[in-house]
């Protein structure tokens, strides 16, 4: 774009993401990127577009006035959403469900997390009449036309912005969504299995979600330091499996969300796609289904571009890592089991994906 370009110019242009919120100077930062950058992005972060593109501060005492505030476009042609708990194959399901032509997939945007950061610190604007209840609709809305005129978004937020489920589903009137999530011992192993950074990663999003329960916020910083990496991962799990359940007790009973169990994508992926995609009402095409599902995605890692995945080879890297730490694994389950007796180590949570020919 020229240099006279307006807020609604970046507003409305799908080569521009709103990439972030600065909370410091109230602006939104848009992201030059191409349709094919979204749809190859593991996650839209600088990282995978390209970090060397400058962002461009638009004010949003500029912007909010050009959104509508009653959130009907959204209700019209609500986004579908893929919630999840950390390592479940969230990544892998947003990308066989991003078809071209159909879907989109926005996989992790900034923005969400923002609008979930905005409830955490109660914010509320000094430039507008705006505070933290608003970002959910502001979020959408900014994001919203990278799905096109006809298009259907599919939007994989990261896992910390579960604090805000109710609001994003309250704002999408009768729009869908998944909840995935796995046990245990299989996110107990996959962190660990991807090494220290993961460790890092996981104390991360253990500090932002024990802010959202009221019981945890106000841990000292040295209670936490002191937790062992093990526990800081089994608690987090605990906690995202809580917050998923709650979502889905509120949600899955008004059939707007279903849960399922990571291995069961991984274990069958056909059937559990065209669940996913009959169910979010994507409209793809049983034989489109039947070739993402015996296509690259399904050996190739979500996550790492380039990467093989088969379910022998992540077995024998769980083995190893077992082998490795050895009984202070048991140890560490049995300490969340014997803190937290009502907790499943293997949970099945509410409102599961209906089967592919089940009823809806």
């Amino acid at each position: 774009m020229t240099a006279s370009a307006t807020a609604k110019d970046y507003l409305d242009s799908p080569d521009y993401l709103a990439y972030k919120f600065n909370f410091s100077t109230e602006n939104i930062e848009f992201l030059p990127v191409r349709k094919s950058e979204i749809r190859r992005a593991n996650s839209l972060s600088r990282e995978f577009i390209g970090s060397d593109r400058p962002l461009i501060p638009v004010p949003l005492a500029e912007l909010a006035p050009l959104l509508d505030p009653s959130s009907r476009q959204l209700q019209d042609n609500p986004p579908r959403f893929v919630f999840h708990t950390a390592f479940c194959s969230s990544t892998f399901i947003s990308r066989c469900l991003d078809v071209d032509g159909i879907s989109i997939g926005l996989r992790e945007p900034q923005l969400l997390l923002d609008a979930a950061n905005a409830k955490r610190l109660q914010w509320r604007s000094q430039t507008t009449p705006l505070d933290h209840r608003d970002w959910p609709r502001l979020a959408l809305q900014l994001l919203g036309k990278h799905a096109g005129p006809a298009g259907k978004l599919v939007i994989k937020p990261i896992n910390s912005v579960n604090n805000i489920i109710s609001e994003l589903l309250q704002i999408t009137g009768t729009g869908r969504s998944l909840m995935l999530y796995t046990d245990a011992r299989n996110f107990l192993l996959s962190t660990l299995k991807k090494g220290e950074e993961a460790k890092f990663t996981v104390r991360a999003m253990f500090d932002l979600t024990r802010c959202d329960f009221p019981h945890l916020a106000n841990l000292r910083l040295s209670d936490t330091i002191h937790m062992t990496d093990i526990k800081v991962i089994l608690t987090l799990w605990r906690l995202q499996i809580e917050q998923a359940e709650q979502a889905l007790q509120q949600f899955s009973a008004a059939n707007r969300m279903a849960s399922v169990y990571g291995e069961r994508l991984i274990d069958d992926p056909r059937n559990t796609l065209q669940s996913a995609n009959r169910f979010l009402q994507l409209g793809i095409q049983a034989s489109q289904i039947d070739d993402i599902a015996t296509g690259d995605h399904r050996f190739s890692d979500a996550k790492n571009t380039g990467q093989a995945f088969s379910t022998a080879t992540r077995e024998k890297a769980y083995v190893r890592v077992e082998k490795y730490y050895g009984t202070e694994l048991d140890n560490a389950l049995n300490w969340l089991f014997q803190n937290n007796p009502g907790t499943r180590l293997e949970p099945r949570l509410s409102g599961a994906l209906p089967a592919e020919n089940g009823p809806e």
